[in-house]
């Protein structure tokens, strides 16, 4: 069963304007980025009505989680990079579908519908922020001790092939948030993504760093070229 979260924008927008700042690479003392500041402002005013940030999410047990995939309703998520964690200190698996809904600006002007594109990026990953705070809430703060969240696995990350996309639209409706994904694997509105979330045990051992940007392959890890390369040499 799946839950569906409306997120204020009262809520989001602290965490929306700190990441605008951030991808604009405005500075503070600069006064010609503060004028530019001043337009983007503009620019989500015009737009703010546009902007609905919500999530669906899906709670699983650690039954779900298998050595490289997450298998739900008879379906499989596969993430090679699951393999490096300790799924014995899984307690759940959170699947997710977030969106900052159309987040478009009507302009011709260039910049205009540049800061419009930031704003929604902006909003999405804020959406994703609020979503990991609620999670938070939930698991880590005040139903046990000893827990925490691990990082977003998902389409292009630690090892989850970009079309596995196709799956979380098959266990969760994104219709009922206003999102969906294409053949080509693209989900609409573009500012929308998804993933999964881990709730595990203090110390659990998660996948390397280095995994982060990971795609994926059909290889698997184990020919991964980001992995230290054990010498050939026979020990004497």
């Amino acid at each position: 069963m799946s839950v569906l979260i409306n997120f204020l924008e009262e809520d989001a927008f602290p965490i929306a304007l700190a990441d605008f700042i951030s991808i604009c690479g405005f500075k503070q003392e600069s006064e010609k980025h503060k004028r530019m500041l001043e337009t983007g402002m503009g620019v989500r005013e015009r737009g703010l009505g546009k902007i609905e940030a919500k999530a669906l999410v899906a709670e699983y047990g650690p039954e779900a989680v298998r050595e490289s995939a997450v298998a739900v309703d008879g379906i499989e998520f596969r993430c090679d990079s699951l393999y490096q964690m300790d799924r014995g200190k899984i307690r759940k698996a959170l699947l997710y579908i977030v969106t900052a809904g159309e987040c478009g600006c009507e302009s011709e002007d260039i910049m205009d519908r540049l800061y419009a594109d930031f704003w929604g990026t902006a909003y999405v990953d804020a959406a994703y922020e609020l979503l990991r705070q609620k999670a938070r809430s939930i698991y880590i703060e005040k139903e046990e001790a000893g827990l925490e969240l691990s990082d977003a696995f998902g389409p292009g990350y630690y090892g989850m092939p970009t079309e596995e996309i196709k799956n979380f639209f098959s266990v969760l409706d994104g219709n009922s948030i206003g999102v969906k994904c294409l053949p080509s694997c693209v989900m609409v509105p573009i500012k929308s993504c998804a993933g999964i979330l881990f709730v595990v045990e203090k110390g659990a051992k998660l996948p390397e760093s280095s995994c982060l940007h990971c795609v994926g392959n059909r290889s698997g890890c184990q020919l991964c070229g980001r992995f230290e390369k054990r010498s050939l040499e026979p020990e004497i």
